[in-house]
């Protein structure tokens, strides 16, 4: 009879996991200062967990996003042609305002039959001067502040959009059911309103430019980095008093490989605990979250989930990172039963490979270049992260060199000075590990800062409705003539008494088109290159003499105002009827992109869904006149109500230019409210209003709340990180102040300890940032361009962080400096 062993590997999991268990019990077992070191271990990298799960929720939150605007897109009437009225469709207009800086937007409709689509949210379109708004607008409308929004929305509230219509919680929408007196049934409209069948579009997978690709990488690299580095620190708070139990484990007979599990089993319970706090503290802020309006319009807390896969990365990743860096800061470690020594490196630190790595980084990043694409392929964005988290993590390895060689250069001065030099010259390392999440911020921050300033201007326009900037409201109204008080001047009568009016200029404008060049067909003619579209403006004398010099004037003239750069060139620009139908007027046209219709040119005057306009031919007697400046239209058709006749009248749509005092605060409102009660679907424009792309400015938005986000954590783990410093220190502490050194002076020396790394952090920080910054600007094809007010911005922002959170240590710090220190067990 033979005798068969167990595997040695059996056994040896389950004593390796006895001494894991092991390590962890005594890290829970040492007593108040154990539990208390053990609880900043787990708050340390509890904020970072929360943090990651957060980073985890941006592909939900963004999916949840674009599902709820792709379900209430009112876009399919640009698919597959115009829609002909009928028992399931509906007109809509949009609609926008805004108040005290916030953005309105929404829908006007009036259904065509008795079974019109619904969007998402609604379970009924609005009636006739009926409304459904949003929660955050109904509170908006409610509070003191929208009264002057609630005077131009006089409309019945009759129900709130769910939460399936909305983009966030703090988004401000509207549909409006449009008023029963604003548009008789064939009535010409104002070209923006449009008929759809149905809400919704598919789910397209437009490219993403190469800049907003580009850009997104990157501040996921720069967010995530410094929890990261964070993290990998909070797993080493307490680490004396760590090496002080694991000499006492080598004194009742563990041996090293033995003690080193341990260690690993007292970092691993430290860890758990961190995801379980970072678990909580991820679940008690969603809630919270919803009550922030980022993005503007919030975030629901139902779309803060964690992607499983990503969430299940960090919770094995966090505790598996923390098992690899407390082995691997044990490298340098001899733990005897009487004691812990720590082998001292016998040379400097090595600079090559510290510089290899930011140099590889940016040599990974030179090769990109988008030029005209307008989309990266994922080769590219796998280079691109490469490249820029080589960069960002070159900065955390060479800080530490950096450290060294300035310490070792530093003279002699005060007392606290030389206390300071003294313990970075010793024990560096902590100081630098607590820095790096700082350096890391910065470079990134000053890198995406290079980059925005310099991309914004591709996705951002100005809307300049009046050259010259003169006045800061401009008011278009767009009200036909089945509206009450629809003329120009009745507009102008409501915005001068306005309490924010200085001058009120009021005209009827409309659009046109040519006619025997389109067939009949006034929707298609801006489909084609030879199809002529000008601007109408209809006023007296008086009031068109402000569009352009006029030679004379009387009721029955027409002008053809266009810019007086442009009359002096020998392009033409103004067509003669001939020259419209010839066979080469799409090269005419291209070479004055200005040009007008002659006089005797047919028009067809106001298109839209609702009808088909009104013809019109261009006296024949018409002049060429130059364009003012500061005239509202650069090139366009002027003509006196003589001119056009009281039908065409009519049909054009009342427009005012209004000076405001640029001092009173109100002043847009008060606009919108005078045009309101012309018009309670008034468009307020406001001169020289920035329009931002909006995918733009959502990842602009993100990156703001990231950075701010990601220093709130540094400064909380810098404070944690100095706290538990200073408690390991207390007996030093204590000692030096019983033989007679000045709390003062202790003070003193640990603001320069924080001082002195925070320096050298942020000058390497910027040198590297800019470099990064450079070479992103060079992959888009774009110059490189310093902001340095945003440079100095970001350094004194992190120097006032982490200058402060030193300070709040402060009173610790004397609190430990008592006698009682001394004590020992």
């Amino acid at each position: 009879m033979t005798r068969t062993t167990a595997p040695a590997a059996g056994p040896r999991a389950r004593a390796w996991l006895v001494q894991l268990l092991l390590g962890a019990r005594l890290a829970l077992a040492g007593g108040p200062s154990a539990w208390l070191r053990t609880a900043m271990t787990g708050l340390g990298v509890g904020l970072g967990v929360a943090l990651l799960l957060v980073a985890a929720s941006a592909p939900a939150i963004l999916h949840a996003r674009h599902d709820r605007g792709a379900d209430r897109d009112a876009s399919s009437y640009l698919v597959g042609g115009p829609l002909a009225p009928g028992d399931t469709t509906v007109v809509a207009e949009p609609y926008e305002t805004t108040t005290h800086g916030q953005e309105v937007s929404g829908l006007v409709v009036r259904p065509d039959g008795a079974h019109p689509p619904v969007p998402p949210g609604l379970s009924a379109l609005p009636g006739p001067d009926q409304m459904v708004v949003s929660p955050a607008l109904a509170r908006l409308l409610d509070a003191p502040r929208g009264a002057l929004l609630a005077a131009r929305l006089p409309f019945e509230r009759v129900g709130v959009i769910g939460a399936a219509g909305l983009a966030g919680p703090h988004e401000l929408y509207v549909y409006i059911g449009e008023p029963r007196d604003r548009r008789p049934d064939g009535a010409p409209g104002d070209g923006q309103e449009f008929r759809i069948d149905h809400f919704g579009s598919p789910q397209r997978g437009a490219s993403m430019p190469a800049v907003l690709t580009m850009l997104i990488i990157v501040i996921v690299a720069v967010l995530l980095l410094p929890i990261g580095a964070f993290t990998a620190a909070a797993v080493r708070f307490g680490s004396q008093a760590r090496d002080r139990q694991l000499a006492a484990v080598r004194l009742v007979g563990a041996d090293p490989g033995m003690t080193r599990r341990i260690a690993a089993g007292g970092a691993l319970a430290g860890a758990l605990a961190g995801c379980v706090a970072g678990a909580a503290l991820f679940a008690a802020g969603r809630p919270l979250a919803q009550r922030v309006a980022l993005f503007r319009s919030g975030v629901f807390a139902s779309d803060i989930r964690p992607s499983p896969v990503l969430a299940a990365l960090v919770l094995v990743a966090v505790p598996a990172s923390a098992v690899a860096i407390t082995l691997f800061s044990l490298r340098r470690v001899v733990i005897e039963p009487l004691g812990v020594a720590r082998l001292a490196p016998t040379t400097r630190r090595r600079l090559w490979w510290r510089l290899a790595m930011p140099v590889i980084g940016i040599a990974l990043l030179l090769p990109l270049h988008a030029g005209g694409s307008q989309i990266f392929g994922r080769k590219d964005q796998a280079q691109l992260a490469a490249g820029v988290v080589l960069v960002l993590v070159g900065v955390t390895v060479l800080l530490p060199w950096v450290l060294d060689a300035a310490v070792r250069r530093l003279g002699p001065g005060p007392l606290a000075w030389q206390l300071a030099v003294r313990r970075l010259q010793l024990d560096g390392a902590t100081t630098v590990r607590a820095v790096a999440a700082v350096a890391v911020a910065v470079t990134g921050a000053i890198a995406l800062q290079m980059v925005f300033s310099v991309v914004e201007d591709r996705f951002t326009r100005d809307i300049t409705v009046v050259p010259g900037g003169r006045s800061t409201a401009v008011t278009r109204l767009w009200v036909d003539a089945g509206s009450p008080g629809s003329t120009a001047a009745d507009l102008g009568q409501a915005l001068a008494a306005a309490p924010a009016a200085r001058q009120v200029w009021t005209w009827a404008s409309g659009g046109m088109t040519t006619v025997d060049l389109i067939g009949g067909r006034p929707a298609d003619s801006r489909q084609a290159d030879s199809h002529l579209y000008a601007d109408l403006a209809v006023a007296d004398c008086a009031s068109l003499r402000r569009f352009a010099a006029l030679p004379s004037c009387a009721d029955g003239d027409a002008f053809l105002a266009v810019p007086e750069t442009a009359t002096g060139g020998g392009a033409p620009v103004v067509l003669s009827p001939e020259q419209l139908t010839g066979p080469t007027v799409g090269a005419l046209m291209s070479g004055a992109p200005q040009a007008l219709p002659g006089p005797g040119t047919r028009m067809i005057v106001g298109t839209s869904v609702a009808g088909a306009g009104l013809a019109w031919t261009i006296p024949a007697g018409s002049r060429v006149v130059a364009t003012r400046p500061d005239a509202p239209v650069g090139t366009a058709v002027l003509a006196t109500p003589g001119a056009v006749g009281p039908e065409l009248l009519d049909t054009l749509i009342p427009t005012g230019y209004l000076d405001v005092d640029r001092h009173e605060p109100d002043a847009y409102d008060q606009a919108a409210v005078a045009a309101a009660r012309v018009d309670p679907l008034a468009h307020v424009l406001t001169s020289g209003r920035t329009v931002v792309d909006p995918l733009f400015g959502q990842i602009r938005t993100a990156m703001y709340v990231g950075i701010v986000a990601v220093l709130v954590m540094v400064g909380a783990s810098l404070l944690v990180t100095m706290v538990e410093q200073l408690r390991e220190r207390h007996r030093v502490l204590a000692v030096l102040v019983a033989f007679g050194t000045r709390r003062r002076t202790l003070a003193t020396s640990v603001l320069w300890q924080a001082a002195l790394p925070m320096v050298l952090g942020v000058a390497l920080a910027v040198g590297l940032g800019m470099g990064l910054g450079a070479a992103l600007l060079r992959m888009v094809g774009l110059p490189p361009s310093f902001d340095w007010t945003n440079i100095a911005t970001v350094s004194v922002a992190t120097a006032v962080v982490i200058i402060g959170t030193t300070a709040t240590s402060l009173p610790v710090l004397y609190r430990l400096m008592r006698p009682d220190g001394l004590r020992t067990e």
